[in-house]
């Protein structure tokens, strides 16, 4: 009886009376347009694709500057494919740019945000609130689809959510309380707690899961090891980092549900997410343009691409074909579920993320991923290279490591990398996490001037 409360008195009450935004109409809105076919879905973000353009040639003075030194002019589009003729945009673009970045007619009413992201990097930005509302509204869309959908009972496994103590930390309870979820802090999970967190876990009996990969899947390969088990889950949905196939086993396992994998980022909240059928993430494609790109910065289908986004709402400070630094596959094919969204096959993690051979060749997380299942007994793992044919390797083991363990880890990984690549390995007693709480499985120092 409660979820529905919610559903459809609460959080519509709260969102128009209360906070005067339009959310609870952006979901009705979004909600119709999963189901429009693919012809209509396109002549929809066209449309919107264009009064984003117009305004930006209007009103935003560095995309105007940045458009015309790259031999683009004005004019309405014909086809959304038509907008791979703009230039990229970047961090670094942005953060040099920045009040020529803001639209003219909204200086001084948007809102900030800064983000550290993967890399510690500071990276300020700015958006609208009903942007803001709009993005709320896709993103209790995609949740939905996983079964966490507004007023689900709901378990955050997330590094943000409530402040500690104080009359702030009663505000955030007692909000998140009465829209039905609570959140463990994923920051300051460890071997001395996990058994604690995940009691209170079972405890709180949660319909839905929402957390990082990461701890989400060290709590699911800890209650394989217990025995522990939770029941009535509908289902597990992560997001923040790459899922591998291994960490969506455990936790299918532990939690005796699906697992409904999403990708987005703070300069865009959510991008795509599972539904039901598991073919692939669908793309919010009637709020964004979502592009994959080649070497060259040309679109590509069926093979892993730099992902490029636009936000189509964002009138506040547009980014246009915004490289946000992660990787991604378009599937090239439609889902059974009947939905005219797009599908992305994978996230294939951040380009900083991607190993390069010392011949030029580029290994993938998901590579090691699998290397390490020969040794289950490692609590915690990190690749990191060091130079263009050096990886390191970062292990939380129990016991020290024999030679030949080390000896046959080196040469499975020669035997893809090459033999020119040289293997340390060294044993630690933690693998620290980046300022989000994210923890990242492999990182190429290598290539860090990527990051801009």
């Amino acid at each position: 009886m409660y979820e529905p409360l919610v559903r459809h008195a609460l959080f519509p009450a709260y969102e128009t009376i209360v906070k005067r935004r339009g959310t609870a109409a952006h979901i009705a809105e979004y909600e119709r347009g999963q189901w429009l076919d693919r012809k209509s879905l396109d002549a929809l973000q066209l449309r919107k694709l264009n009064e984003l353009l117009d305004h930006c040639w209007r009103h935003v003075p560095f995309l105007q500057r940045h458009w015309r030194e790259h031999g683009v002019r004005p004019g309405a589009l014909t086809s959304v494919a038509e907008l791979a003729a703009y230039p990229t945009l970047t961090k670094a673009h942005i953060s040099a740019n920045y009040d020529d970045m803001v639209a003219t007619p909204w200086k001084g009413r948007t809102l900030t945000k800064v983000t550290g992201g993967s890399t510690g990097d500071p990276f300020r930005f700015e958006y609208t609130m009903d942007v803001y509302a709009r993005r709320t509204a896709v993103m209790w869309r995609g949740y939905g689809w996983g079964g966490a959908s507004l007023g689900t009972r709901t378990a955050y496994l997330w590094g943000t959510g409530l402040r500690k103590g104080g009359w702030g930390g009663f505000k955030d309870r007692l909000y998140h309380g009465a829209f039905n979820r609570r959140f463990f802090d994923a920051f300051s999970l460890s071997e001395a707690n996990i058994d604690e967190r995940i009691e209170e876990i079972v405890r709180y009996r949660p319909k839905a899961v929402v957390g990082y990969v990461t701890p989400v899947a060290v709590v699911a390969r800890r209650m394989i090891e217990t025995g522990k088990t939770l029941s009535g889950v509908r289902g597990v949905l992560t997001g923040a980092e790459a899922l591998h196939g291994p960490q969506r086993r455990d936790i299918e396992q532990a939690f005796g549900c699906p697992v409904f994998n999403t990708y987005g980022s703070r300069e865009v909240m959510l991008m795509a997410s599972e539904c039901d059928r598991h073919q692939g993430l669908h793309v919010n494609a009637d709020h964004l343009v979502f592009e994959t790109l080649d070497s060259a910065g040309a679109p590509v289908v069926g093979s892993s691409g730099d992902v490029a986004v636009t936000d189509l709402h964002n009138y506040g400070m547009p980014m246009v074909r915004y490289l946000n630094g992660d990787r991604a596959t378009y599937a090239g094919t439609a889902c059974a579920c009947g939905r005219g969204l797009p599908l992305l096959a994978s996230i294939d993690g951040r380009v900083l993320d991607l190993i390069e051979t010392p011949d030029g060749r580029h290994v993938p997380g998901e590579f090691f991923v699998y290397v390490m299942l020969d040794w289950p007994d490692v609590k915690q793992w990190q690749v990191v290279q060091t130079a263009p044919d050096a990886v390191q390797f970062r292990l939380v083991v129990p016991q020290p490591w024999t030679a030949e363990r080390r000896d046959k880890l080196t040469a499975k990984v020669q035997a893809t990398a090459g033999a020119a690549m040289r293997v340390e390995i060294i044993e630690v007693d933690s693998i620290a996490s980046t300022p989000s709480g994210k923890r990242r499985l492999t990182i190429s120092l290598a290539n860090a001037d990527m990051a801009a």
